[in-house]
């Protein structure tokens, strides 16, 4: 199963993901499978993310649908922002699954985005609507996350990377937030009850998740045997209900998809 069809991604969506380790290398490997299958697919972002060196990319507050229909005749793919914005961090540009300048880019605004998936039916969209600041978790602030109303399909990413290491501001992005959502102190170290915790929490992985729009979490590793925490943390998951499919997968494997769990 490749990780288009795990994630039931069709197309025509509009998909926005959250959460930490893993999003961006989740949106370019999903950018590049659409696009290999001659289907029309936009990078979008409401948040920042890194300039690509090397990528047909439009820059405007409010872009025009002609002017990305015409790029995505000659390209099948594209990316997304507003307008250009400050420097970054060179190391973590340097990280970036694209040819990546530190320079980042601004995002659109999350009623823009709607409208414009609204008046172009048939392209899939892939919207990157939180930040993390390469943590392998996060809990998101009062502002975050910058999710779409009009998004079909919220994709909730978390990294088993995170297991063991202490809930703190290395490992978890806005981590005294996160302590107080699940009632435990900085330092403790991250257990499968932490991740689930975190991800399926309302104030958490849930937070601004729209109504209608069906939810799946995605949990990340690097190794390519499945960890078996996940099955403990799919479980777990699941049995809150707004959650109706869990999938394990390594973003920067070429076959990525590792357990999926319903």
């Amino acid at each position: 199963m490749d990780l288009v069809t795990a994630l039931n991604i069709q197309p025509g969506d509009l998909v926005a993901f959250v959460g930490a380790g893993g999003k961006t290398t989740t949106i370019w490997h999903l950018l590049r499978s659409v696009a290999a299958r001659k289907e029309w697919v936009v990078f979008a972002t409401t948040t920042h993310i890194f300039k690509p060196r090397r990528a047909p990319l439009l820059l405007s507050p409010n872009p025009d649908p002609a002017q990305v229909a015409l790029v995505l005749t000659r390209w099948s793919a594209v990316i997304l922002a507003a307008e250009l914005g400050e420097q970054g961090d060179p190391q973590m540009a340097a990280h970036c699954p694209y040819p990546a300048t530190a320079r980042k880019l601004n995002g659109l605004q999350p009623e823009v985005v709607t409208d414009l998936a609204r008046r172009m039916p048939g392209v899939t969209w892939l919207v990157e609507a939180d930040g993390a600041r390469g943590r392998a978790l996060k809990a998101p602030a009062d502002h975050e996350p910058a999710i779409p109303p009009g998004a079909r399909r919220v994709v909730i990413v978390g990294s088993l990377t995170a297991l063991g290491r202490p809930l703190d501001d290395t490992t978890v992005h806005r981590a005294e937030r996160a302590a107080a959502l699940l009632r435990v102190p900085l330092g403790t170290p991250i257990a499968v009850d932490t991740v689930a915790g975190l991800l399926g929490h309302a104030s958490g992985g849930l937070k601004s998740v729209p109504s209608r729009a069906a939810v799946v979490a995605l949990l990340t590793q690097p190794e390519p045997a499945p960890r078996p925490e996940a099955a403990v943390i799919a479980r777990q998951l699941l049995l809150g209900r707004r959650i109706r499919r869990v999938v394990l997968a390594n973003p920067r494997a070429q076959e990525p998809v590792l357990e999926v769990w319903e």
